[in-house]
């Protein structure tokens, strides 16, 4: 097996909210399998969730901080204790 590498190519995704600029740097053939309706976390592994929010919905990181706030997973963890999610009728 030859690995064939590709060239990359720069999406530029306008955010609706801010009008800025995300520029992402993708390999052109995970932009084509993505096009051809592969899973966005599948064709760009090597993105950020956020390179590849602005690639789906053109919202920048900041806006998306700004509408629904950031997530941090070890603080999700960290606040998360066995049996917090109990039901109050029990």
């Amino acid at each position: 097996m030859v690995k064939i590498n590709y060239k990359e190519i720069c999406v530029v995704a306008p955010c609706p909210f801010c009008g800025g600029a995300t520029k992402v740097e993708v390999n052109e053939k995970d932009y084509w399998d993505w096009q051809d309706g592969e899973l966005v976390q599948v064709a760009f592994p090597y993105l950020s969730a956020d390179e590849r929010e602005a690639l789906i919905s053109g919202i920048c990181s900041t806006c998306w901080d700004k509408m629904f706030g950031s997530f941090d997973e070890e603080e999700e963890e960290e606040d998360f204790e066995e049996g917090d999610n109990k039901n109050d009728n029990d």
